[in-house]
């Protein structure tokens, strides 16, 4: 055992500094987790990470649109109202009912 702990931390020597840094912050979670992802093909991880950013753009789109809709709704109404507002008014002779 102690051959294998002699043998990683020389691996770990090797490393750049940046990833030694990188390395000494993760906790147990994060450690699994990359883990799991190193045993996942190359290609096909490219391609989940690529549907991970497509699927966040379009649920950006259309939370945006249904934003914009009920905007151009709200709008419609409120300026639907006044427009009623002012052909009362005006067939009141312009005297406010």
């Amino acid at each position: 055992m102690d051959e294998q702990q002699a043998a990683a931390a020389e691996k770990f020597n090797q490393l750049s500094q940046p990833e030694q840094e990188m390395l000494r912050h993760l906790n147990q979670q994060e450690v699994e987790t990359l883990e799991y992802v190193s045993t996942i093909p190359k290609d096909e991880l490219r391609g989940m990470m690529k549907m991970y950013r497509d699927s966040k753009a379009v649920i950006w789109f259309i939370r945006w649109s249904i934003l914009a809709l009920i905007a151009i709704f709200g709008g419609a109404v409120l300026v639907g109202e006044n427009v009623l507002k002012v052909i009362a008014w005006f067939k009141t002779g312009g005297n406010p009912p």
